[in-house]
């Protein structure tokens, strides 16, 4: 991995996404090696952080910024699989099943990434074994999340696909507000997102503007009315 560096931001111990990290899992001791075996990259918005079919040499994880994980077909056209956010690891499916990527990966806005090398990985595991287990829910976690996935893109309405993505959104610092806010994310992208078309998603996105329960600006987009969004995404939930 190019242009990384050790220690370029504070410890882990500091991190103001700790309380939802991985790292925040780890014991006391296993988290101190964990900070100090990382090597951060900074990235621009759109940067390259790796491309299908290269082999992974360890993992990465978010620590400030966002990646998209896409593909892309025959004719350039991308479907978002994942967007990372401050504390989720990716890059960690090719890297323990031994195989090439079969995604790409770009910085999302300005992006700090920890890289975490294939030897240091061993070196921390030999030390802190019952990290193993840990590894093992979280790709058990996202083996159900992609299942979640698939019902969804089958079965799920496209007004509760866009209330979905729009609520995963989310920024972390206007989670719990009165108003919460969702930054950087194209209408594109939640095409991409969603599978669906772009005009079926402006028009959904206007309908909700509509109806008061979102407000787009410049910048952003100011969720209005949570509750009936999170009902137009769940529709199903307490029942």
């Amino acid at each position: 991995m190019e242009n990384t560096a050790k220690n370029q931001i504070p410890c882990c111990g500091s991190c103001e996404f700790l309380s939802v990290c991985f790292a925040n899992k780890l014991e006391p001791e296993a988290r101190k090696l964990w900070s100090a075996m990382k090597a951060v990259q900074r990235l621009k918005d759109g940067e390259e952080i790796y491309s299908s079919t290269q082999k992974p040499a360890g993992f990465f994880m978010v620590c400030k910024g966002r990646a998209k994980v896409f593909s892309t077909d025959a004719k350039g056209q991308q479907m978002i699989n994942w967007i990372r956010h401050p504390g989720e690891l990716f890059g960690h499916i090719a890297f323990f099943s031994g195989t090439a990527y079969s995604c790409n990966a770009r910085a999302m806005g300005e992006t700090v990434l920890s890289f975490f090398s294939e030897k240091a990985l061993d070196n921390f595991l030999a030390a802190n074994p019952k990290t193993y287990k840990l590894f093992l829910r979280k790709l058990a976690e996202e083996t159900h999340i992609l299942q979640m996935k698939l019902n969804d893109a089958a079965y799920q309405p496209a007004k509760g696909k866009v209330a979905k993505t729009l609520l995963k959104a989310v920024s972390f610092k206007s989670k719990g507000t009165s108003l919460p806010a969702i930054y950087g994310l194209k209408r594109t992208e939640i095409a991409e997102i969603t599978g669906l078309a772009l005009e079926t998603v402006v028009r959904i996105l206007a309908e909700f503007e509509k109806k008061n329960l979102i407000k787009r600006e410049v910048k952003s987009i100011k969720i209005l009315d949570h509750a009936a969004l999170t009902k137009i995404a769940n529709p199903h939930a307490g029942k």
